[in-house]
């Protein structure tokens, strides 16, 4: 019964995950593990009941993630291949040209407007939610939000 929860789950956020989880690493291979332990984590979970799957989901994305990031640093830096590698899994994911140039400019922020830009925009999470996953206020969130748009539309406009 559970198995069959969790396989509904994986089918309806698997891809907003990964495309979250490859937005911060720039790496293919390595967003598809941090997808698939997070799943993994939710299959192996105790009988708690998560009120909210998607915010609870990207928050153990990002730390697998980010814990994934930090064990590969300790041990070899990103090669220039598995680099160039990651930019054509993101261009095949995002293939109308009109959101190339917006997720370009998504990638010219800083991490922490990109990862609340992403997390709210393309996720649809709220600011208490995406407060929650990147341990913000909410506060903090908003003001990030207002930042990256006011970064955004300075990159698009010297782009034209």
């Amino acid at each position: 019964m559970k198995n069959d929860v969790v396989e509904e789950l994986f089918i309806k956020y698997y891809n907003d995950a990964l495309l979250y989880v490859l937005s911060l690493s720039r790496n293919k291979a390595l967003a598809e593990d941090a997808v698939s332990t997070a799943f993994f984590k939710a299959l192996r979970g105790g009988d708690d009941e998560i009120k909210n799957f998607k915010p609870w989901l990207m928050k153990v994305c990002r730390n697998v993630c980010f814990d994934m990031l930090k064990h590969r640093k300790r041990y070899a830096a990103l090669d220039e291949s598995k680099a160039d590698e990651s930019e054509n899994a993101v261009d095949k994911i995002i293939r109308d040209e009109r959101y190339k140039s917006l997720y370009r400019a998504i990638e010219l922020l800083p991490e922490t407007q990109r990862e609340a830009v992403l997390l709210f925009y393309f996720e649809e999470l709220r600011i208490r939610e995406i407060a929650g996953v990147t341990g913000k206020t909410e506060d903090c969130v908003k003001v990030l939000l207002y930042r990256a748009r006011e970064n955004m539309k300075s990159i698009l406009e010297t782009r034209r």
